[in-house]
């Protein structure tokens, strides 16, 4: 099963990045550094995770695992998929 991963990250060395389930393109962010200010940049990742997960919007995690026994934030499934972990994995 596929699913859409929404990051945003900034143009500069060390800046935090930010993993979500919901897109976040309609609202600004910004990260300051050195006195200069710089505007998030947001892109979407294609990632496959287990069949049968679902995505809690409500609670932001991606619920998997016998009976949805596991629940991960967007960043763990992030993590997992670039990790290669059983049934993650970035789409081509």
């Amino acid at each position: 099963m596929q699913i859409t991963l929404h990051r945003r990250t900034f143009p500069v060395k060390d800046a935090p990045e930010g993993v979500s389930f919901v897109s976040s393109a309609h609202q600004r962010h910004t990260y300051t550094v050195g006195g200069k200010v710089y505007e998030g940049e947001c892109s979407e990742l294609q990632v496959v995770v287990p069949d049968g997960a679902k995505i809690d919007a409500l609670r932001n995690r991606l619920i998997w695992g016998g009976k949805g026994s596991v629940k991960s934030t967007a960043q763990e499934v992030f993590d997992l998929a670039r990790a290669r972990a059983s049934g993650f994995r970035m789409a081509k």
